[in-house]
């Protein structure tokens, strides 16, 4: 007994250790059937495969991100060699929070027409990250980088709209 009457022992204290307890977190990768020469384990290479949720919602903020750009592209750049382009998708870059942001050049273009417009893409990279980040509903918005391809042989924008 102490004072007051009062009996101290393990039930007095009310003090829990409330965290859990984690393994700690590895680096290692699970081993998945190799399918490349040299028994090299392509989910060290390329990481592990995502969870269906996960990659579900890596392709609704490309499909969003994606509507956005094109609307942006089109009425709301003044620049003639940025809204000459035509966006063929937006692809997660695997590992990272960048975004691959796909840009066709117009028929016709040269090597110096797309280093111009890389550069004025660059120029525009913090406005087209604002508008994205008022159209997306995230605490990060994603980095863009942009891959500029050739124009599609055989296709005219024409026979795109008719489709």
């Amino acid at each position: 007994m102490c004072v007051h009457g009062v009996r101290k022992g393990p039930l007095m204290n009310r003090h829990r250790d409330r965290r859990r307890r984690h393994a700690p977190a590895t680096t290692a990768y699970p081993r998945s059937p190799s399918s490349l020469p040299g028994d090299v384990d392509p989910a060290a290479l390329f990481g592990a495969a995502l969870p269906a949720q996960a990659r579900r919602k890596l392709d609704q903020l490309s499909r969003q991100v994606e509507e956005r750009l094109a609307l942006v592209l089109v009425g709301e750049i003044d620049d003639p060699h940025v809204s000459s382009l035509t966006l063929l998708g937006v692809e997660p870059e695997p590992g990272s929070g960048n975004l691959v942001v796909v840009l066709a050049l117009p028929a016709g273009a040269g090597g110096g027409e797309a280093q111009l417009v890389m550069r004025r893409l660059d120029a525009l990279r913090p406005y087209l990250r604002a508008e994205i980040a008022g159209a997306i509903h995230r605490k990060r918005t994603p980095n863009l980088v942009f891959r500029l391809v050739p124009a599609p042989l055989g296709r005219d924008r024409d026979e795109e709209v008719e489709r």
